[in-house]
């Protein structure tokens, strides 16, 4: 079985769950199209297909695939913005429907950069799942069909389970109030603020909100530049200098966010478990939430209707 991670890990990484018990805990793993086609029918494993379209998965999928909709499943409707990650409630019915234990292992894919699969593996991070058990396939569906494996049209028949939180890790999950506090007013030293969106974005040339601009004293390296147009991760060296010459460093504490939370996810997985960064927190409200509250401060603000 051949899996990327980070490093050689020697030994397990102790982490304090919301209830104060010590669990350990193993990195989120990228796994090769290879080792998934040849482990497709073990029991005890659930393929989880998160593409950017809801019509994708009926078009064809991973044999024995699920699917779970970005923007229904992964997001609190009952928010604003409505973009921030699920509910306990909804995460756990979710689970639920998908047939997933806390002993499932979990691999997901998307055709999108691995952008929402690293969401949804982040968000299972958060309410607990053990991280040795999740993994994520590198270049997702797009680097599967590359390689003519098979795809499916079926829906996978799964048994309904009754999936409970209880523990959490909600400490590596960033509020609007941290960022603010901790970044921006200064009251935590050592803190470098990641911005993981495209640099169009950040530099307020492409405006997905009220106003374009970025959180004051953000670096932009964007996040999705570690994985190449093949869909599959760049070169972990490779990846550990772009954020380096940034001066994203595993000795500090990086705080990162984008537009909507999946850019975010997608940078945390890559810091944390496939580099090992030991501290980094994502802030799923990200630019769509803070720049939309107007007594928030921006860099390089430029109101949508005075855009270019």
């Amino acid at each position: 079985m051949r899996i990327r991670i980070a490093s050689i890990i020697t030994a397990l990484l102790l982490t304090f769950a919301g209830n104060g018990v010590a669990i350990a805990e193993e990195p989120i793993a990228l796994v090769t199209a290879e080792w998934l086609k040849a482990n497709l029918d073990q029991p005890g494993i659930r393929i989880v297909d998160v593409s950017g379209r809801t019509d994708t998965f009926g078009k064809g999928h991973i044999p024995g695939a699920v699917q779970v909709k970005r923007h229904l499943d992964l997001g609190d409707l009952s928010q604003s913005p409505p973009t921030l990650y699920p509910s306990r409630d909804q995460y756990e019915a979710l689970m639920s429907r998908l047939g997933i234990t806390p002993d499932t292992v979990v691999v997901a894919y998307d055709d999108a950069f691995s952008l929402y699969a690293a969401r949804m593996l982040f968000i299972m991070e958060l309410y607990g799942h053990d991280t040795g058990k999740l993994k994520m396939l590198d270049g997702g569906s797009v680097h599967w069909k590359s390689l003519k494996y098979p795809m499916s049209t079926d829906a996978a028949a799964v048994a309904a389970t009754t999936y409970k939180v209880d523990q959490t890790r909600m400490e590596r999950r960033l509020r609007r109030d941290d960022v603010l506090r901790d970044v921006v007013m200064g009251a935590k030293a050592g803190v470098v603020l990641h911005d993981a969106r495209p640099d169009k974005e950040y530099k307020a040339e492409n405006i997905r909100s009220i106003r374009g601009g970025r959180i004051p004293g953000a670096i932009n390296v964007t996040g999705a530049n570690a994985v190449a147009e093949s869909h599959l991760f760049k070169p972990l060296d490779e990846i550990r200098k772009m954020y380096a010459e940034a001066g994203i460093t595993p000795d500090k504490e990086v705080y990162t966010y984008c537009h909507s939370g999946d850019r975010s996810a997608h940078a945390y997985i890559t810091m944390k478990h496939l580099l090992g960064y030991d501290k980094v927190r994502s802030y799923d409200g990200s630019w769509i939430e803070w720049s939309t509250d107007l007594s928030l401060p921006a860099e390089g603000q430029v109101w949508a209707w005075a855009a270019k």
